[in-house]
């Protein structure tokens, strides 16, 4: 089997060095028999969906070329941006589009090169549940805390702030709604309400933290 190694660091990981990673791959690839066709280290200062797409980029290119048949690498993060439930497609993508492998030293389950391919679609299903699961209870204790703080600002008749911002309470949600009607554009709405065009626009559409 013929693999790229892929790792990855941030410049902010100073203790780490993607040498590290490689050497790991190297003695896996090794135990498997498999023959290292390319080594890709990187550096990024910014882990953003523009260099994510590159860092993709850069890793498929020997696999599009025909010249590797598997990717390996330290754990799925270091590939990607997006979480576990992302690898569905991804590795959809090199399964059936690339007729390649995908083997994770972190997430072994993850391993298209070496797993059981049943046993590996049960296993992501799982984790995609509990991910899933995760981030609706993320997402309720995140509505609760604002529904809090709001309920806090109101009493004192204030906005509740929220980050760098502030949160519309009703007075402001009925002002935006009433603007609206009148024809004002989302900019002119903002402007008169002293809120960014994105919360007036979700206050638009009954978005609220």
């Amino acid at each position: 089997m013929r693999v790229v190694l892929l790792a990855r660091v941030s410049r902010g990981e100073r203790s780490q060095d993607p040498e590290s990673q490689l050497a790991a791959l190297r003695a896996a690839a090794q135990r498997q028999g498999w023959t290292v066709v390319k080594e890709i280290a990187l550096k990024l200062s910014a882990w953003d969906a523009k260099t994510a797409a590159e860092v993709r980029k850069q890793a498929l290119a020997p696999i599009e070329a025909g010249e590797a048949d598997t990717l390996a690498v330290w754990s799925w993060d270091r590939f990607s941006r997006e979480g576990i439930e992302g690898a569905f497609r991804e590795l959809r993508f090199l399964e059936d589009h690339l007729g390649a492998g995908f083997w994770s030293l972190q997430e072994p389950f993850l391993s298209t090169a070496t797993a059981d391919k049943q046993q590996r679609e049960l296993l992501l299903s799982i984790v995609a549940w509990a991910a899933r699961w995760e981030s609706e209870r993320k997402s309720d204790r995140l509505r609760a805390k604002a529904a809090f703080k709001r309920t806090v600002a109101a009493n004192g008749g204030g906005r509740a702030r929220w980050g760098r911002g502030s949160m519309p309470n009703a007075s402001d949600v009925d002002r935006i709604r009433a603007l609206r009607a009148e024809g004002r554009s989302v900019r002119r709405i903002a402007a008169a309400v002293g809120l960014p065009k994105s919360t007036v626009h979700d206050a638009l559409k009954g978005v609220r933290p």
